[in-house]
């Protein structure tokens, strides 16, 4: 449908929430430039700073150019529909979203796909803190959907995830899938200190040696049937990677949170 190019960038963050793929949908481009976006403590319409064209992705509904670095909840609150953006984006990208597609080239910030319940978000650089976490108060972080980061992730990746997977390429912080209630988690670079700690329930996937809390006890060594749906799954998202299918180490944890969860770690 539509692409909006960002004129300049601005040092004071552009929020983006609602201006999504089923918003547009029917509109036309001066209506689109019409729409109303955050610029600081002020409401402003979005052609004050985007310029509204014909796409030039061939299947985006939404395509984005410019320096986003800036720009906040581009795709946040999507249920369906295909974003892409051609740079990197702010904080907020596919926040709460449920359904659709969010593709971003360049890298992401803080939350992305926080509290997520559908849909798939690809990110072709590094993201920022809290990627599919919930926010800070919240009970529940991502709750469906998939999210793969073809490089590395900062700190507390799928904080309180419930359901879902996340794949990272490359590295990720420390405490990932901290108090994680269920889902998948898959790393296949280092992870930082204190990995799952708190988690209750799911199973995390680590490439490399991990380092664990202290409350997380070796169960076992075995050969996962489920290791070929999961690299089934890894595939279904784009990634040329898979964890081996020969046995695997089991450790089970967190034990102070009822020890239901597991590490698995080639063996």
């Amino acid at each position: 449908m539509f692409k909006l190019t960002l004129r300049t960038p601005s040092a004071i963050p552009l929020e983006l929430d609602g201006v999504t793929p089923e918003r547009v949908a029917g509109l036309s481009a001066i209506e689109v430039a019409k729409l109303p976006v955050q610029h600081g403590n002020r409401t402003e319409p979005l052609g004050e700073f985007f310029t509204v064209g014909p796409r030039t992705h061939p299947k985006a509904d939404l395509q984005f150019a410019g320096d986003t670095r800036t720009v906040k909840g581009i795709g946040a609150g999507m249920s369906a529909g295909f974003v892409y953006v051609e740079s990197s984006v702010g904080m907020h990208a596919g926040a709460r979203m449920t359904g659709g597609t969010l593709v971003i080239d360049g890298g992401a910030g803080d939350w992305l796909g926080a509290e997520m319940r559908g849909g798939a978000i690809e990110v072709r650089g590094n993201a920022g803190n809290q990627v599919g976490a919930a926010y800070r108060g919240s009970r529940r972080g991502m709750c469906g959907g998939s999210i793969l980061l073809r490089s590395s992730a900062g700190d507390e990746l799928g904080l309180l995830m419930r359901r879902g997977v996340i794949v990272v390429q490359r590295d990720c912080g420390e405490f990932a899938g901290a108090s994680m209630i269920a889902g998948t988690i898959a790393v296949f670079g280092g992870t930082g200190p204190r990995l799952g700690a708190g988690m209750k329930r799911g199973t995390i996937l680590a490439a490399r040696e991990p380092d664990l809390p202290a409350s997380f006890r070796f169960a076992c060594e075995y050969r996962p049937s489920v290791l070929h749906l999961l690299n089934g799954e890894i595939a279904r998202l784009g990634s040329a990677l898979r964890f081996p299918t020969h046995p695997a180490r089991c450790f089970r944890g967190d034990l102070l949170t009822g020890g239901r969860g597991e590490v698995l770690v080639p063996a």
